[in-house]
Parts: structure tokens; C-alpha cells; sequence
């Protein structure tokens, strides 16, 4: 690995799966691309892996790999985030120069984004906080990214990461500026929190289908009908890339041999019942909380995968308390019940996504984002884990109506003549008590709360607090606050 003069046009620092498969797609719409890893032996096998590529160049040193750089300098960070990151930068502050530019991708804090572009602009630099959604394929194809901070950043970056994005049907790219600071780092947070609730959902109506008796061969039949079903005026309603990683997931045999030959099993049933996160999940429910944004299947999806992680007591818990079993008649379905799954599933995640934009509404008018909603929808139309059809008509509801009160709205035809379906199915899971839906629940609670004139159960806790601490309460009749004469209670 050589010096080299000032010839690369940008620079990727990282080269595990996400960076070395970015540094492959950048250079595959002809840039000329600067690698670095701290490992200089990484660097060096990857690009003896990919000696093809003729602009693609290895640097074992970060001098040599900035000196490589034209100026102004482009450097694309793909590490762990935290720590690792912060010292990346580190070093890159070292041997960058007033203009230089340094974008972390990482699944980072917005929070943590604001103080870097600050840090870094008061030394002269000049800083990008970017999201990148779609997993190592996306890295390679064309993945969909959320930059946030200052304008004139993004515009001198923005042909390569356009060029390297994923392109939406209409052939836009799936990279759009979201705003100042950390705006382009919240909405991958939010992103990956309804990316959390909607596989969720998707993972409740397999167990559903479990406890019905659905066997793999049919319910990979019928989700994959449910790529293509109409729904209300909706010709593919539920198609998206949940599903079809879902299909995957249900069909697939286990490749293990037991004694030399496989058994015919499914590897979803060899699977341990636990899953992990990466913090931007919490993080979004965290700051959901703060801002008092309710935001319900985003927070039991972030639960649900905790409770997951509690395997040893589950199974201590389950000798210790035998649960007793369902009705009899609860097992198995009737046709009429795959219908109102169908919709169920459809509102559960139409309910997921008026959450997580609801969110972002809010921490946007608090932190003065400056966020264009629409654009950024239609940034997640391809390349990123959300993508599916139901991002058009999204996209579309706030482009005629940026002041929609919420996206349930967009679909009030869909829920007001659907919602008794999802209400059956709820209702029949609660009689079984065998497969715990949360999130599915709560995407229904959702809408029933935020939906209804007047919830009773409200009345009842704010007079409650005025009984036992003279919190006062408002009155539908009277404006103004009030107090009640309560008796004393001993």
C-alpha cells in the first residue's frame, strides 16, 4: 500500500461488512475510493480481494489516506458507534484541514451528532451526521440514507452519496437532507423503532398462525398471497420487505444435520427465543417519553425484545407457575379469521407508523429540525428495512396535508371499516392466553385512544389525583382549574 497523490474523491473508514460493502458500491459508480482500517492488514486483504478495482485504494496509515484525499476532503466513518467513533474522529482531526469533511454513519444519539458538528465546526471542520438503513445488501446495491446538520455540507457531498443510494420507483434517490444537527441521525433512530415494532408485528402473526395450527407449507402460502392481496382500495396493502423476510423466515428448513443428515426441521423452531438491539430503539421511546409523544407499540416492541432477553427466569418462572390451558374451542381458526389478521396486521403497522411520525413532528418543532416529512418518507421507498407499498400512500397524505392532524386520518375509510376485524382477532388471542401479542395490542389501543372524544378512564385518574394530592382538574362544562371537596378518608 503505497502513497499515493490527492486522487480519491472520497474516503471510507471501516471496512467490516456495512463499510467494506459501501467502499465496493461507491467505487462501482466510478469514484475513485480511499480505504482505511486500523488493522492495516484488513485494508490490505480487502483490496488484494477486490485487485479488479482500479479505484479502489488502501492506506495503512491515516496520513496516507488523507493525504490521498482531494480537498476539500471527504471521509465517510463506518465503525462502531460511541467510543469508537469519537476516536475515529480523533484521529481524523489530526490530519484534516479547515473545510475537510467528516460524515459518521454510525447508528449514533442525535444528541451525540449535535455536539460533534459543534465540536468540529468550531475547529474548522465540517461535520455530517447520516444514517444508513438496509444491512450489508443495501450497503452493496444501494442503501437508503438520513443526513442531517448543515446544508452547505451535504451539498458538496451529496453526487457520491446520491449516486450510491437506492432509487425509489419514480427513480428518485433514496438520500434526502432532513435538517439541522442531528436531524438525519433521529430519523434513523425512529426509523429503526418502527422497523423494531413493525417486525414485531410481523413476528405476532406468526405465532398467531402457530397457535391456530397453521403449518409452514400454508402459511407461507398465505403470506405470500398477502404480498399481492387487494386491501379496501389498496391493491398490495402489505407489501413490503417485513413481509418477505417473513415468508423467508417461515419456510426455511434447518440446514444443521443431526447424525448426518438433516431431520426436516424448521429452523425457526431450533431458533432461541431471544433478541437483541442496538440502543436506537430505547433511544427513540426515551425521547418519545421526554417529549410526552405517546408512542405505545414503539415502546412494547422495545419491551418485548427486553423480555426476550430474560430466557433463565422464563424458564424457571414457567415450573414455578404452570399457566392453566386454553379453551379447547380457542385452537384452530375459520376462514373469516385469516381476513381479520389481514387487517389487523395492516392497522397494527398503519398504527406503528402514525407513532413514529408523530414523533418525529414533535422532536422536530423542539429541536427545529426542519424536517420535510414527505421527503423524508420517500427516502425509505427502497434500500432500507421499511421499504414497502404502504410508504406511497403515506408520502402522499402529508405532501397534500402537511398539517394532518395524524396518519390515522390518511386511512380512516381502512379502520372505520375494518377495525371490528382487528378487534375479533385481539379478543380471540386474550381468550386463548397462549401467544402474547403486545404489540399488536397496543397498536390497537393506539387507535381506540387517540381516536375517541372522550376517555372515561382519564375522568376517573384526574379526579383520583385530586383526591389524594389536590391536584386539581378541569372540567368539560368550565374553563378554568378546580378542586373538589373530598371527604376526609382514613
Amino acid at each position: 500500500m503505497a502513497e499515493k497523490e490527492a486522487i480519491c474523491d472520497v474516503g471510507v473508514i471501516g471496512l467490516a461488512v456495512m463499510g467494506s460493502n459501501l467502499a465496493l458500491n461507491i467505487a462501482d459508480k466510478n469514484f475513485q475510493v480511499a480505504v482505511f482500517n486500523r488493522t492495516a492488514s484488513v485494508t490490505e486483504a480487502f483490496v488484494g480481494k477486490h485487485s479488479d478495482k482500479k479505484n479502489l485504494h488502501g492506506f495503512a496509515t491515516m496520513e496516507l489516506f488523507a493525504k490521498s484525499l482531494k480537498k476539500p476532503r471527504r471521509a465517510l466513518i463506518l465503525v462502531k458507534a460511541g467510543a469508537p467513533t469519537d476516536s475515529t474522529i480523533e484521529l481524523l482531526c489530526k490530519v484534516f484541514e479547515a473545510n475537510d469533511i467528516i460524515v459518521d454513519t454510525g447508528n449514533a444519539h442525535f444528541r451525540d451528532q449535535t455536539r460533534r458538528a459543534e465540536e468540529l465546526e468550531a475547529k474548522g471542520l465540517r461535520f455530517l451526521g447520516m444514517g444508513i438503513s438496509g444491512g450489508e445488501e443495501g450497503a452493496r446495491k444501494g442503501p437508503a440514507f438520513f443526513p442531517g446538520g448543515t446544508l452547505s455540507v451535504w451539498n458538496d457531498i451529496k453526487d457520491i452519496i446520491e449516486a450510491a443510494s437506492a432509487k425509489a420507483e419514480d427513480g428518485r434517490p433514496c438520500a434526502v437532507m432532513n435538517g439541522k444537527g442531528g436531524a438525519g441521525s433521529c430519523v434513523k433512530m425512529y426509523h429503526n423503532a418502527g422497523e423494531y415494532a413493525i417486525l414485531q408485528i410481523w413476528g405476532e402473526v406468526y405465532a398467531i398462525l402457530r397457535e391456530w395450527r397453521v403449518s409452514s407449507v400454508v402459511q407461507t402460502s398465505l403470506l405470500t398471497s398477502w404480498k399481492t392481496k387487494k386491501g379496501g382500495k389498496h391493491e398490495n396493502l402489505l407489501a413490503s420487505y417485513m413481509l418477505d423476510i417473513t415468508v423467508e423466515v417461515v419456510k426455511m428448513a434447518d440446514n444443521e444435520k443431526a447424525g448426518g443428515k438433516a431431520d426436516g426441521s424448521l429452523l425457526v423452531d431450533k431458533a432461541m427465543d431471544m433478541v437483541g438491539s442496538k440502543g436506537t430503539g430505547l433511544w427513540s421511546v426515551q425521547e418519545a417519553l421526554g417529549a410526552g409523544v405517546p408512542a405505545p407499540s414503539l415502546a412494547e416492541a422495545v419491551l418485548s425484545r427486553q423480555m426476550t432477553m430474560y430466557r433463565d427466569e422464563r424458564l424457571v418462572n414457567a415450573k414455578a407457575l404452570t399457566m392453566p390451558p386454553p379453551p379447547e374451542e380457542s385452537s384452530g381458526y375459520e376462514p373469516e379469521d385469516l381476513e381479520d389478521l389481514f387487517w389487523a396486521a395492516g392497522m397494527a403497522i398503519m398504527s406503528a407508523y402514525a407513532q413514529m411520525f408523530q414523533c418525529l413532528r414533535v422532536l422536530d418543532k423542539e429541536f427545529g429540525f426542519g424536517l420535510n416529512l414527505p421527503a423524508t418518507i420517500a427516502t425509505f421507498r427502497a434500500g432500507c428495512i421499511l421499504q414497502g407499498y404502504l410508504l406511497t400512500p403515506m408520502t402522499k397524505a402529508f405532501e397534500e396535508n402537511p398539517n394532518l392532524p395524524n396518519l390515522l386520518c390518511a386511512f380512516s375509510a381502512e379502520i372505520q371499516e375494518n377495525l371490528p376485524r382487528y378487534r375479533r382477532v385481539m379478543s380471540k388471542m386474550m381468550s386463548s392466553g397462549v401467544t402474547p401479542t403486545p404489540v399488536m395490542l397496543a397498536s390497537l389501543t393506539y387507535i381506540e385512544s387517540m381516536c375517541r372524544t372522550k376517555l372515561e378512564a382519564a375522568q376517573c385518574s384526574a379526579l383520583q389525583r385530586d383526591v389524594f394530592g389536590r391536584h386539581g382538574f378541569k372540567r368539560l362544562d368550565k374553563e378554568g382549574d378546580f378542586n373538589a371537596q373530598w371527604p376526609e378518608l382514613q
